[in-house]
């Protein structure tokens, strides 16, 4: 035989050994290769129930989110199952076992079983309740009050509500002086969001002021260490000065307003007033009494 005819055989052979080898690589399954799980593990739930709603919403999210990476329905029961702590495992060992003899994998005959347990079915109205009893606390800024007034408002479910009574509801918390001053204010916003906005503007100007009245003591006490002229009155103490008299009604008025009571200023309360109460001198007081003697002695002549 031609030589070169059998190295023509020969590299055919070779070539046609080298295609069937390539068509089995590719025809071999390809390794599982399962995508990098995007959100962190959720914290095992220890069967605390004010932590239920917590763990059971980042529970969801996993599932919903990672599902590919965390694997088929078995890898999600069992994914679900592990993040328990052993005594809350205990309490779903029934759908443990009812899925393992009917190779039924549903995970959410897990969580299912927890919100039996662990989800209270009255939250919606606790929330409301806490929402109408809610309060401003004392120097608390507005807009912690607002976060608060937000948090509890979405655990009433309570986003969908007429903003008329929102606002009720929102107006009813705040501190006395905010609310004296809405009472001051002629139009007022019917709209939610724009009534939280005035109450902001109300709230940063009525805390600028309590800060410009905080540090004006200072300056007079800093200026009474220098030398100045007796007759100077930029160097008088305010705190030497005391309220005018007022009547009881005008007292009532101011209280009304949410106003000082003592020297009817808008930025503080009397607890904080920096004006002494008002006063009678006693030459004053006995000049009083000696009238009310010499009425009475007049009176008595004239009987």
């Amino acid at each position: 035989m031609d030589p070169f005819q059998e190295l023509r055989n020969e590299f055919s052979s070779t070539i046609r050994a080298l295609q069937n080898e390539i068509e089995s690589i590719k025809n071999e399954p390809k390794p599982l290769q399962r995508p990098k799980p995007c959100l962190p593990d959720p914290e095992k739930f220890n069967g605390q129930s004010l932590k239920f709603d917590t763990w059971l919403a980042s529970m969801k999210a996993k599932l919903r989110i990672d599902a590919p990476a965390i694997g088929d329905a078995v890898a999600q029961f069992y994914y679900v199952y592990l993040n328990l702590e052993s005594k809350v495992q205990a309490l779903v060992l029934p759908q443990l076992s009812y899925a393992e003899d009917t190779n039924t994998w549903d995970y959410n005959t897990i969580l299912d079983q927890l919100s039996l347990v662990y989800d209270n079915p009255n939250k919606i109205q606790e929330a409301e309740d806490h929402l109408l009893a809610l309060k401003q606390d004392s120097g608390e800024s507005v807009a912690a009050y607002i976060a608060k007034f937000e948090r509890i408002l979405y655990e009433a479910k309570g986003k969908d509500w007429p903003d008329v009574t929102k606002i009720s509801a929102f107006r009813k918390g705040l501190n006395p002086t905010l609310r004296g001053r809405l009472n001051q204010q002629l139009n007022l916003p019917r709209s939610y969001i724009e009534f939280l906005r005035v109450v902001q503007q109300l709230g940063s100007h009525s805390f600028s002021s309590n800060s410009t009245n905080v540090s004006h003591p200072q300056s007079h006490q800093s200026g009474s260490h220098t030398k100045s002229d007796p007759m100077d009155l930029s160097v008088i103490n305010i705190n030497s000065l005391s309220a005018a008299s007022t009547s009881l009604d005008e007292r009532n008025r101011r209280r009304q307003q949410g106003s000082c009571v003592r020297c009817g200023s808008s930025n503080h309360w009397v607890k904080d007033c920096s004006m002494k109460a008002h006063k009678e001198s006693k030459q004053s007081w006995n000049q009083q009494m000696l009238a009310k003697l010499e009425t009475n002695g007049i009176d008595d002549g004239g009987d």
